[in-house]
């Protein structure tokens, strides 16, 4: 780290008490990054840049990796189209990235463009790049090679020697691939992988490239693509994001060097001539240049007349300092709207300076009543003082003391993804913002399922039983302070514990003995028992030991049997007949089958299982915030106010809870169909998925107009049994509700003909043909096994058609010659699901569940689950916005689905703050968006006279040029200040694009400048 060099005179007031500090408040990508800090001087000028240990890497491979982000199928496009981009731009750095700027907007929106471009600027993938090169390290190339492959540990850039390799590959062990690495598509994952190591864009990468992918296309290869650079800059990456302050550490005195000449003071240039708001003394210059231009030269001398009177470090009164906060936001909201962040830049960053003229400017009392107004809405809404800060972008909170400019980034990426994604859906822009206030991400809190059910034995009550009778009843006793731990002693179910068991095992006498301790030591917990018994008719209590039901007479580390229990029955009770009890015909039989039942429903897992408050294995304390707001009350059922919760669910299927989920990008429109299997081969996924969805006919309980919030496509070969069976069970749970709809998608097991693919030509057909409920009739008689065993055996198709069929439409449309929907079913299992030959999958408003293992059971009660999660999330709600909409049903209905996969798919991030802030007629800059195109809203509110407002400014001013914006900054100033808010100048490097010099050369760094007299300034 090296420190400001300085002119003679420089030295010279450094001796009167002067020393300099530069802070650096900086944030970066990775915690690797090593800082370096240098200060050059020029004339009387402080800069600083910040430097990364490794060394500059191409901004063609940055691109790639953030389009890499958007999607594989985007970054081989872009690799495609590059291969070799030599003698296709200048020798300029501009023209270099003019040009990939260029080539990316082939499969970029012009919002994710500028989002490459503010990556780029932020050089947020040079440490991408830069772990490849480090990976490349340690396999160095072949002599001679600037690109190279590695087939497994053996190097070459020779395309005979290639082929050479991929034949002894298998002798070796496959290489290790990482997460990040691009497997080209289409790779045969049985095939050897192959790894080319090089800079695309270059000859010797397009020669090897289109080696390799030849190679993949014949079934030879999987082909991984790792960035290399034969011969890396020598010169280190300059970053962008952080902030440099330069503080005062006394405005007691100044010094002056009067030795000398005597000049303009040095402060004027503290300003910058060529800023584009130069304010000073209320006189906006950049403003008076363009409207008088011919008045340049008076108006250069008049702005450092008052610069020299303006910089007057004097102390100011205290009287003078109580309203500068007012005076300040007065003076802001002064300037044109689109000048008025980069006023506040100026006087908060430079403020020591501004103070004195500030002072002067006078605070209506509008302005003053409206802030007022405001604060009362900020504390009670928002949680805030006055003089503090917040920014929202979308309603999401960004905290400005934790997060950093990468993570602003990736929230702005992610909005913007989305509410593209609502606008190609043909979504206006108010009900886009309206959609994105819903919370639709899955739950973190473990799921529950519920305890009201008869086959559960409780062993006690506490709201009921007489050992109960002296605890207080009320609810609000949970509000008691008490000792931690404690379980507060109150005469309400709220805790229940469930243990599911069969009473033959070993471990059934422990877990029976710890519930005999809590009850007999009066813990208020409600104790309820499971027994998991053999649920078939012929057995009774003289056969089977787990029915008769009794523990506690076994060998330790042996089985209960039928003998213990008779001989323990007929010491109790010696005037009881035995059979009377176990026997078939007993009155205590009746409910024997439920437990299993039960057990079967919840899915729960393997036996033993407790279960807290329906949460398997988990012991939570009961919120005491629902007491609070009033949803809890004394005179209500505990239980269902504990069973009503949104964790609640019928079944646990750790498969459908899994809060790890993946979702098809359904946020496409356009008329693509599966009718035509030469054009759907040509689509890209995005296109593969939309034209699928436009295809599909679905099924449902009832033929009536209504909006389906939940959607099912079932994925199978419907000509196997598995793949029946999950069709069947799906139907089964379509006729339950009316709330869903199914749709079918067939991936064959074997090669498609006529002879395979009978019962799959035959669902189609009756969805293209026949009316709703004739159709689903028949599908459901499709779906069982005697009749797919009868069309094997050479049955007519027509002897299964259910009355009211159009036979012969049916059979001409069954019969046809043409197989291109199944071909397309087939391929979009292949490439866009990732599913094998004949493998089962599910997929709900987009999610997709599965590959389902070959023996894996996905049942109507797991549908139930799925529908019930989805209604619960995010699927009411989204209809309950679509309906406003007012159009029709159907595609209301595919709306739903699309808009649902479009959230979920989301990261899942904070709840987004409602704010309806109404008084912004004085007290906001107010900047609204352009008008036809999607925008960000933006709300900040500021003390412009804090910390927060000289980093706030030049991160709003930024988000102004990159993206389309309904900002409103709101002013939250403090009163009755007595000392001086701010002491020190700030600069914020931070540019929405990459900068170049005069001669299209790569500006040499990014950097804050400071323009003042050394001998105002010392360091702390």
């Amino acid at each position: 780290m090296t420190g400001p060099s300085h002119s003679p005179a420089d030295h010279d007031c450094r001796k009167l008490r002067s020393r300099l500090r530069m802070g650096l408040l900086w944030v970066l990508l990775l915690s690797s990054l090593l800082s370096a800090v240098s200060g050059a001087a020029d004339s009387k000028a402080v800069t600083t840049t910040l430097t990364t240990k490794w060394t500059d890497t191409p901004l063609l491979l940055e691109a790639s990796e953030f389009l890499a982000e958007e999607s594989q199928e985007k970054f081989w496009d872009f690799v495609e189209a590059n291969q070799n981009i030599e003698g296709e731009h200048d020798d300029t750095d501009q023209a270099y990235y003019d040009l990939i700027v260029k080539k990316a907007r082939a499969v970029l929106s012009s919002v994710q463009v500028n989002m490459l471009k503010f990556a780029l600027s932020l050089r947020a993938y040079s440490a991408t790049v830069h772990s490849f090169q480090q990976i490349a390290s340690n396999e160095p190339p072949a002599s001679g090679c600037s690109a190279f492959f590695s087939v497994h540990g053996e190097k070459t850039c020779d395309e005979d020697s290639l082929a050479e390799l991929l034949k002894t590959a298998p002798q070796r062990p496959k290489p290790f691939l990482f997460k990040g690495d691009h497997k080209y598509p289409g790779s045969n994952p049985e095939a050897p992988v192959v790894i080319l190591y090089g800079q695309f864009g270059t000859p010797e990468f397009e020669r090897l490239h289109q080696v390799i992918s030849s190679k993949v296309h014949e079934g030879l290869a999987t082909y991984v693509l790792r960035h290399y650079v034969a011969n890396p800059s020598e010169k280190k990456v300059y970053l962008s994001g952080y902030g440099v302050e330069l503080a005062i550490k006394s405005q007691e005195y100044k010094a002056k060097d009067d030795t000398q000449v005597e000049e303009a003071e040095v402060n004027a240039t503290m300003f910058g001539e060529n800023d584009p708001v130069d304010e000073v003394q209320g006189f906006l210059f950049g403003k008076l240049k363009t409207v008088y231009p011919e008045l340049k030269e008076q108006l250069k001398e008049l702005r450092k007349h008052l610069v020299e009177s303006t910089n007057e470090m004097s102390p100011l009164k205290v009287w003078q300092m109580q309203d500068l906060s007012f005076q300040t936001a007065a003076r802001i909201l002064a300037a044109p709207a689109a000048e008025a962040l980069t006023v506040m830049k100026d006087l908060s960053q430079n403020f020591p300076t501004k103070a004195r003229s500030i002072t002067k400017t006078a605070v209506s009392s509008e302005l003053r009543k409206e802030i007022g107004e405001n604060q009362k809405f900020f504390k009670g809404t928002l949680g805030l003082q006055p003089g503090d800060s917040a920014l929202f972008i979308n309603g999401l909170h960004i905290d400005l003391d934790t997060q950093d400019i990468f993570s602003v980034f990736e929230v702005l990426r992610s909005e913007a993804r989305v509410m593209e994604g609502m606008r190609s859906l043909h979504i206006d822009t108010p009900f886009i913002h309206d959609i994105l206030k819903l919370n639709v991400q899955p739950s973190d809190s473990d799921y529950a399922v519920d305890i009201r059910n008869s086959a559960i034995y409780w062993i006690n009550n506490l709201e009921t039983d007489h050992r109960y009778s002296s605890w207080p009843y009320n609810v609000q006793e949970l509000l008691r302070p008490t000792f931690p731990g404690v379980i507060r002693q109150i005469r309400k179910n709220f805790h229940n514990l469930v243990i599911l068991l069969d009473p033959i095992e070993e471990s059934t006498t422990e877990l029976l003995g710890v519930a005999e301790m809590f009850y007999a030591n009066n813990i208020p917990l409600r104790i309820g028992l499971v027994f998991v018994v053999s649920d078939e008719d012929d057995v009774d209590g003289m056969q089977d030991a787990g029915v008769a039901l009794m523990y506690n007479r076994v060998p330790i580390g042996g089985k209960l049997s039928v003998g213990d229990v008779v001989k323990v029955l007929e010491k109790k009770f010696p005037y009881v007949e035995v059979s009377s009890v176990l026997g078939a015909d007993s009155t205590y039989d009746s409910s024997r089958q439920d437990g299993r039942a039960y057990y079967q429903q919840t899915g729960v897992g393997p036996l033993p299982v407790v279960m807290y408050n329906g949460i398997p294995y988990q012991r939570e304390q009961l919120d005491p915030d629902e007491l609070e707001t009033g949803e809890l009350a004394t005179d209500q059922d505990v239980v269902d106010f504990i069973m009503n919760q949104a964790n609640v669910v019928p079944r646990i299927n750790p498969r459908v809870l899994s809060t790890s989920r993946t979702y098809l990008d359904l946020s496409d429109t356009n008329n693509f169909f599966i009718d035509d299997y030469a054009r759907f081969s040509t689509l890209d996924t995005k296109e593969k998925s939309t034209a699928v969805a436009n295809s599909l006919n679905y099924m449902t309980k009832k033929d009536d107009g209504y909006i389906r919030p939940v959607t099912f496509w079932v994925v199978g070969d419907f000509d196997k049994p598995s793949g029946r069976q999950l069709l069947y069970d799906a139907i089964r749970h379509m006729k339950t509700s009316n709330d869903v709809r199914l749709g079918m998608i067939n991936n064959p097991s074997a090669a498609v003909s006529a002879e395979t693919s009978r019962v799959a030509r035959a669902i189609w057909a009756a969805m293209q043909t026949q009316s709703a409920n004739n159709a689903k009739n028949f599908i459901t008689k499709l779906a069982k096994d005697e009749t797919a065993a009868a069309l094997e055996e050479g049955a007519d198709i027509g002897d299964f058609a259910v009355g009211g069929m159009d036979v012969s439409l049916f059979k001409d449309a069954y019969d046809g010659p043409k197989f291109d929907f199944l071909l397309s079913h087939a391929a979009y299992c292949r490439d866009v699901l990732k599913l094998k030959k004949g493998q089962r999958a599910v997929i709900s408003n987009g999610r997709i569940i599965g590959p389902l293992e070959e023996e894996e059971v996905f049942n109507q009660d797991d549908f139930l689950l799925l529908e019930s999660i989805i209604l619960k999330t995010s699927g009411e709600r989204i209809k309950s916005k679509v309906k406003q909409f007012g159009i029709e049903e159907d595609r209301a209905s595919d709306l739903v689905m699309k808009v649902d996969a479009l959230l979920s798919s989301q990261p899942k991030g904070e709840t987004r703050v409602e704010y309806d802030i109404a008084d912004d007629r004085y007290s906001a800059v107010k900047i609204r968006p352009k008008e036809g195109e999607v925008y960000f809203d933006v709300v900040a509110v500021v003390d412009p006279v804090t910390r927060d407002a000289q980093k706030l400014a030049p991160l709003l001013l930024v988000l102004k040029q990159l993206v389309n914006v309904n900002l409103r900054v709101f002013m939250n100033c403090q009163s009755k200040l007595s000392d001086m808010p701010l002491k020190s100048f700030y600069r914020h490097v931070l540019e929405p694009e990459v900068v170049f010099q005069a001669d299209g050369s790569f500006s040499s760094a990014p950097w804050p400048s400071f323009w003042t007299c050394l001998s105002l300034l010392s360091s702390r």
